[in-house]
């Protein structure tokens, strides 16, 4: 495979990839609650467990002197298939370390991404979160067996064998002493992400609605968005369609809770593309891109809280939607 088509695919499959393992739990949140007879909130502060292991796998980026991606995709397809381990410790464990290496690609992948220049490559690779979740709809839909996504995890093991990950992209680098982004970046960061957390108890519900069926069409149609919202961005400021997405999000989240819940459509598509334009607005902020990964995933943080809370306070998802992302707003 060419270098430069290598260059332009892998930002993308190192977001898409890891966050497929992170989110496929979210659709078996009912299984796992029945089956390791644990409550909801149980359940979902195990499935978001990983979003305190990319704080670790960040930091690691930032300190490793060598790019260590080279690595992440074996052990990511390990993890895979730990995850079969039902043991409540066990799990919490696997869960852990998702996270540490959805750290690490995250970070390389929105560091290279706006290094390119590229914004339709930092939107399709931002849009990995939605990719991921396509794929982990899919996972669900066809194989619909917790065990039998293993089969997964040795195909993610296989990418290395394949050359996706062997080449001049992966080398010994010199990295620097580990430094914090701005406080401003971790708050926006927060924001941005809010309506990807609060997507993350949107399968246990709507399941029981039986309205499982929107969650494909609501992220497949935010893919485009995710590039959509970047090249717009550059015309007329990525300020301006920020704050306008932030509103879309804000009203459309409030009708998909109380009123509407076709309007995930809405939600998921913006909610989602807000975070296509982050990186661009950090670094026009004067942000270092390197910080930009890890940034994110200090931010990420709230993808641990908003699912606990919603466990144990139902009516809190779009309460704290709205508070954050007026704050990104304000911020």
């Amino acid at each position: 495979m060419p270098i430069r088509l290598r260059s332009f695919i892998l930002p993308i499959f190192s977001y898409a990839i890891p966050t497929f393992v992170l989110v496929y739990p979210s659709f078996f949140v009912n299984w796992l609650s029945k089956t390791m007879n644990l409550a909801y909130w149980e359940v979902f502060a195990i499935v978001a467990l990983p979003f305190l292991g990319r704080i670790m796998g960040s930091f690691l980026y930032q300190s490793l002197k060598f790019n260590a991606v080279a690595y992440c995709f074996p052990l990511l397809g390990l993890l895979v298939i730990l995850q079969n381990f039902l043991d409540l410790n066990i799990l919490a464990i696997v869960r852990f370390f998702v996270g540490v290496l959805f750290g690490l690609l995250t970070s390389y992948a929105v560091e290279s991404a706006v290094n390119s220049g590229n914004s339709a490559l930092v939107g399709l690779t931002t849009a990995g979160w939605s990719i991921g979740w396509v794929m982990g709809y899919f996972a669900f839909a066809f194989l619909k067996d917790w065990y039998d996504i293993t089969i997964v995890g040795f195909i993610i093991m296989l990418l290395s064998l394949l050359g996706l990950d062997n080449n001049e992209d992966f080398k010994w680098v010199k990295r620097s002493f580990i430094s914090l982004p701005k406080l401003s970046s971790i708050l926006i960061y927060i924001s941005a992400l809010s309506p990807a957390f609060v997507l993350q108890i949107i399968p246990s519900i709507f399941e029981g609605l039986g309205l499982a069926w929107l969650i494909l069409p609501s992220y497949l149609l935010s893919i485009p968005v995710y590039v959509f919202l970047p090249v717009i961005g550059e015309f007329f400021g990525i300020r301006r369609v920020l704050v306008l997405s932030s509103v879309i999000v804000l009203i459309s989240c409030l009708l998909m809770f109380l009123y509407f819940p076709w309007m995930v459509l809405i939600f998921t598509s913006f909610g989602l593309g807000v975070l296509g334009l982050a990186p661009k607005y950090l670094v026009s902020r004067g942000e270092d891109s390197r910080k930009v990964g890890l940034a994110l995933n200090i931010g990420s943080i709230m993808g641990l809280i908003i699912p606990t809370l919603y466990g144990v306070m139902p009516m809190s998802p779009e309460l704290l939607l709205s508070a954050l992302m007026i704050a990104m707003v304000i911020v």
